[in-house]
Formats: C-alpha cells, sequence, structure tokens
C-alpha cells in the first residue's frame, strides 16, 4: 500500500477540484479542457499543483471564493503571469491568511479553482473543491499519469563551476514519441528559475544544450517549485538520451545563477515516483433493479455500473447490489473504493470521495491510487414511479474519475 508523503503532517488539510470549461459562469469555457487542482494546507502556507490538458497557455490560477454556479473574487493567486508554452503541469505555494485558511478548511466547496488562458480570460476551467480523507503527493498530481524511465538528482556542486550549494532539484523524464520528452522538474531553496535543459557532458564537464525542456525571461513566479510538460525534441537527440543516459545531465538555470544552478546526472535505472491520473466516462450506465422498498411497494435500487473509461479502463461492481465498486486498468493494476463523503449534484448522481483499496498489479496505472473523486457527474438517476419487480434499468451518466494517492 503507498504510504503517506514524507513531509505530511497529520494537522495538514488536503483539498481538489476537478476542473471543466463546462463548470464556467458567465462566459463558455473550453468546451475539451480539464485540469486537476490540489491543495495541501499547513497552517498559513498552502502548498498547489495544478496539472492540465487541451487548454491555451495559462496566464493565471487562483482559487475564488463562490459557490457552484456563482463566479466570485479572487482569494488566492497561484501565478498571474504566463507560463512556457511546453508547460502542463505546476507546483508552488502561497500564504492565506487565518480567516481564509479557515474558511477554506470549514467549507471546501464555497471555493473553487480557476485557470485562465488567451482565449477564455475570465476563466477557461473551473472546479468547486472537495476535501480529501488521506494526504497527497502533490508531486505526483504534478507529474501526471505516466511512468517516468529516467530520472536524475540535482545539486549546485555537481555545476562546473559550483552552482546554488543550498539548491535541491529532482528530475522525471520520459520520451513520449519518437521526438518527444516529458519532463517533470521540482526544487527547494532555489531563486526564479528561468531555463530547464538536457545537456550532453561527462561529469565535471560542461556540454552543449541538446533538450530545450522549457524557458522563461526573467523567470518562473519566485512561489513556483516545480514544473511538467512535454517538449519537442529531435529524434535523434530522443534516442541518444534513451540509449545511454549517463552521458547526459538535466539543469537548472536561475537569475542568480545563469550559467547553472543546480544539475544532475540521468539515469536509466527503474524507479518510483507518485503518479495522479484523471479519467473521463466514455460510455457508462448506472444500473438499476426493481426491488421492494422498506415503506412499501417498489422501486429502482442501485445494483451495479458499467463504464469504460478513457486510458481503457473498466468500472462495474464487483458483486451485483452490494458491491463494492472496482476500476480495472488494461495492464492489470486495479482499485475497489468505499465511499468517504457525497456532495449533491443537482439533477445528476452525486460526486463522490472515495477510499481505494489496491486489488491488481503492483505496478500500472491504478497503482498509486489511495482515493478516488467522481465529479462533474452528469445524468445517471435512478428512474422514479412505479416499477415492475425484477425489471432492469440502465441509465446513461459522465464523469470525471481523478485517482489520488
Amino acid at each position: 500500500m503507498p504510504s503517506a508523503p514524507a513531509n505530511a503532517s497529520a494537522d495538514d488539510v488536503y483539498l481538489a477540484a476537478g476542473l471543466r470549461g463546462a463548470n464556467e459562469v458567465g462566459g463558455a469555457g473550453d468546451a475539451d479542457g480539464r485540469s486537476t487542482v490540489v491543495l495541501k494546507i499547513s497552517g498559513n502556507e498552502i502548498t498547489f499543483a495544478a496539472r492540465w490538458s487541451k487548454i491555451g497557455i495559462p496566464m493565471a490560477g487562483h482559487v475564488h471564493q463562490g459557490a457552484k454556479g456563482v463566479n466570485g473574487d479572487v482569494r488566492l493567486p497561484f501565478f498571474t503571469e504566463p507560463l512556457p508554452k511546453s508547460v502542463l503541469g505546476v507546483t508552488g505555494t502561497v500564504t492565506a491568511d487565518n480567516e481564509l485558511v479557515k474558511a477554506l478548511v470549514d467549507n471546501p466547496g464555497g471555493f473553487y479553482a480557476n485557470l485562465h488562458d488567451r482565449p477564455h480570460p475570465q476563466g477557461a476551467v473551473r472546479g468547486q473543491f472537495h476535501r480529501l480523507s488521506k494526504p497527497v503527493d502533490l508531486n505526483g498530481v504534478l507529474h501526471g499519469s505516466n511512468q517516468a524511465t529516467l530520472s536524475a538528482d540535482a545539486d549546485g556542486g555537481q555545476e562546473v563551476p559550483q552552482g546554488d550549494q543550498d539548491g535541491r532539484a529532482t528530475w522525471w523524464l520520459r520520451p513520449t514519441g519518437p521526438a518527444k520528452l516529458a519532463y517533470t522538474a521540482h526544487w527547494s531553496a532555489l531563486g526564479r528559475v528561468t531555463n530547464g535543459h538536457v545537456h550532453k557532458g561527462a561529469p565535471g564537464q560542461n556540454g552543449a544544450v541538446v533538450a530545450d525542456l522549457f524557458a522563461k525571461t526573467g523567470g518562473l513566479p519566485a512561489n513556483v517549485t516545480g514544473v511538467a510538460g512535454e517538449a519537442d525534441v529531435p529524434a535523434e537527440v530522443v534516442k541518444a538520451i534513451t540509449a545511454d543516459p549517463g552521458a547526459y545531465y538535466a539543469n537548472l538555470h536561475t537569475l542568480d545563477f545563469t550559467a547553472g544552478a543546480v544539475r544532475g546526472r540521468l539515469s536509466g535505472t527503474p524507479f518510483t515516483h507518485p503518479r495522479a491520473l484523471t479519467a473521463e466516462v466514455l460510455t457508462g450506465a448506472q444500473i438499476y433493479s426493481c426491488t421492494p422498498l422498506p415503506a412499501g411497494g417498489h422501486g429502482f435500487t442501485q445494483l451495479g455500473v458499467t463504464a469504460k473509461l478513457g486510458r481503457g479502463i473498466d468500472h462495474s461492481f464487483v458483486t451485483p447490489a452490494s458491491g463494492p465498486p472496482q476500476w480495472i486498468a488494461p495492464d492489470g493494476s486495479a482499485v475497489r473504493g468505499a465511499v468517504v463523503t457525497r456532495t449533491p449534484n443537482d439533477g445528476h448522481i452525486p460526486e463522490l470521495l472515495l477510499n481505494a483499496t489496491q486489488a491488481g498489479a503492483t505496478t500500472g496505472l491504478l497503482a498509486h491510487a489511495t482515493q478516488i473523486l467522481r465529479l462533474n457527474t452528469t445524468g445517471g438517476l435512478a428512474p422514479t414511479g412505479t416499477c415492475r419487480p425484477g425489471a432492469e434499468a440502465r441509465v446513461p451518466y459522465g464523469a470525471d474519475y481523478i485517482f489520488l494517492g
């Protein structure tokens, strides 16, 4: 069973939101856009992680105060300037006053996360917050769902000349095509980061940049502590790095250390790291059976569910009528869920938080998951009125399932 993040405290509070363009109010968001945002509240310090897809380059990210269907004021900014074009995720820290912290903890659903891009300045994707039952590793949210194949531990002592003696960074890399490289970098004790590169060079020697992963003139916001994304890299470079990762090193540059702040040699040794996955229902139905009711008569009650999610994940009940719900990935990883909280969603099946129990392979898409959120639900409610005993009804539904660990 995956353990809690090493820096988790019993007093920390974790909130999560699943963002969609359809949730925007007063203007159309991005119809295809999705994002997952997780907050870790530690006293007055709030650490955030956001990962998005199918939206433009985010110009700003915020926490707003406002219930579902209501626009509200910005109460907490994550960032307020455009991020590099290759970036698909960001982590960072912000400070909140006591009043805001109390309001967030007491009423998460009264706040929402919003990402803004140039085509949607009022908001590209939005989602209300839900309180989680367990700690979440925010670097897994930053990284996304796929297992990286290359890694590097970076520090200033590996730089030539010496870089930032206090700085540290971790890199996770993975080829995603013949000419693309997915990257995740998170760091501590560094000034404003301006560039992330892969260089070719032996230990103690500087080498040329072979993969320009991200760049930000003037540096990323000072409160940002990590970025993830996907960069175009020449196919021959991707092939060479994969074949001999030890011949290359990953480098972060800052405003204070323009020649290199922290550096680490790439390794192809297999490793594990935290991950998070969002999977949309592609086709699905809530299954109901007409059964006797405690108050008399008959009505439709839950018998099961059948759904095909993105990434080929199958969703069903283990045993009809009694459950529990299960999710099985094509790689053999699987989880079963136990409902912790239900949030009503007018006219649709409720949104859920479930604790996850591992029930399949120890590696794979779902092997990281300790919690599951069912969010942005549509349809799926049981038919009302009288029914014939034993009859079944299948009611189409939609939802986003977020698997966190």
